[in-house]
């Protein structure tokens, strides 16, 4: 895997760099500028040869920790070069002025910069042209087909801090599958979606990568048990999703597919941050089709209807359950509601992401009525219904209000007695 260190001059890329090559002492360190001071003379032939010799390294090494600014004619042959995903970028900042009053001159003298370069610009003057070449943005676009994920890291923040937050299992097990993935014809494309896709991944996060292929989950299972030996515990299949339980606890899910089309909820849902970013192998052609999946609005419209139907038929249900006493039933009928209810509740704060399984609800529906769907399997209460009852009139009511549902005489003075508990049903 390669760990891209890319920013502007003195802005802290050496100083990270050794940081983390004391924790990845297997990665090959290769700095531009070290490389100057190796093989350049400071003839502009010897830049030259200095360079080129930098992205023949670069290229031909699997783990590395790669420093430079990432802009210019050297990232320009180096992208050339690397055509496939290669690993993660980790952008380096620190304040314009800073950078520049903080210049080690003696530093700088030791690095074999062709006279060129230094009747062209200053250290100062070049650190300036570069404030806005060596951006985050401008980065992550221009490498956005050689990484699948980028960090930040501010001058002086705390590095024991970022690396031990840092998902490093993650990434090597996606460079790993990556690698594999390839030149295998049966992956005709790789996406990454979930966490690893919204650009967001954690130590927690779970990996989530679709495989568009002919061949079923039962053959890839078997294909990535093989490729993933003693460090895979457990697998599994449910449906096209293959769950893959590593020794560190990492979960890789894996879902196989013959279109795009068959991840296309997942993948909006995910709100990705580059498109790019997510095609561990793939095609311009595919890029563009995720685009359009990106682009896609979800009809907010149908989705409330339709849950907002879901939700009225098991309510209608409880009055009979509670007569039958089916504490079990009664129970998971709420269960279901409730889950319906808080995507519309999503729905209605106007927030779309992961909406089918929305994340920290607790957190963002304040005031929700938990406690309304609260229920035990063993004994039905009066209480708990009528309180259900309440909320769900006022859910109803607020839908109608932001016309995402159709007036069907949900909780009409006609259908009242659909809701009343009586001994006669």
């Amino acid at each position: 895997m390669h760990i891209y260190l890319f920013g502007n001059l003195n802005s802290g890329k050496s100083t990270l760099s050794q940081k983390i090559s004391q924790f990845l002492p297997s990665y090959n360190y290769l700095s531009l500028d070290e490389f100057r001071i190796l093989y350049s003379d400071g003839s502009d032939q010897g830049e030259q040869q200095a360079c080129e010799r930098f992205v023949a390294a670069v290229s031909q090494t699997s783990d590395a920790i790669i420093e430079f600014s990432g802009y210019g004619r050297v990232a320009e042959s180096l992208k050339l070069q690397l055509k496939t995903k290669r690993g993660i970028l980790i952008h380096c900042v620190r304040d314009i002025e800073k950078s520049i009053s903080a210049i080690n001159a003696d530093k700088y003298a030791k690095i074999p910069y062709p006279e060129s370069y230094k009747k062209a610009q200053s250290i100062a003057e070049a650190i300036r042209f570069l404030a806005d070449k060596a951006t985050l943005k401008t980065l992550e676009y221009d490498w956005q087909c050689q990484i699948w994920q980028s960090y930040s890291f501010e001058y002086g923040q705390d590095f024991s801090k970022f690396w031990q937050s840092f998902p490093l299992s993650h990434h090597q097990c996606i460079d790993k599958l990556r690698h594999a993935f390839v030149d295998d014809i049966d992956a005709q494309t790789v996406l990454g979606f979930g966490g690893l896709g919204a650009n967001r991944l954690t130590t927690l996060s779970d990996l989530d990568l679709f495989i568009q292929s002919d061949l079923s989950a039962d053959k890839w299972c078997k294909k990535l048990l093989v490729l993933l030996g003693n460090e895979c515990v457990h697998a599994d299949i449910l449906g096209t999703k293959i769950t893959l339980r590593m020794q560190n606890r990492l979960l890789v899910e894996v879902v196989i597919g013959r279109t795009t089309s068959d991840i296309s909820l997942y993948y909006r849902e995910s709100q990705i941050y580059n498109v790019n970013f997510t095609v561990l192998k793939g095609t311009t052609v595919q890029v563009t089709e995720l685009k359009a999946i990106t682009q896609q609005k979800s009809d907010n419209k149908a989705k409330a209807s339709e849950l907002a139907s879901q939700v009225y038929f098991l309510f209608c249900s409880l009055p009979t359950l509670m007569v039958k006493d089916d504490g079990y039933k009664y129970s998971f009928h709420c269960s279901i509601m409730q889950h319906y209810c808080v995507q519309l509740e999503h729905i209605l704060m106007g927030k779309h992401q992961h909406n089918y399984l929305p994340k920290f609800a607790v957190n963002t529906l304040k005031g929700f009525p938990w406690q309304a769907f609260s229920t035990s399997p063993a004994v039905i209460k009066k209480s708990q219904y009528d309180d259900l009852f309440q909320y769900l009139m006022t859910l109803f009511s607020s839908l109608k209000q932001q016309e995402l549902i159709d007036n069907k005489h949900y909780f009409s003075k006609e259908t009242l007695f659909l809701h009343q508990i009586s001994t006669d049903l």
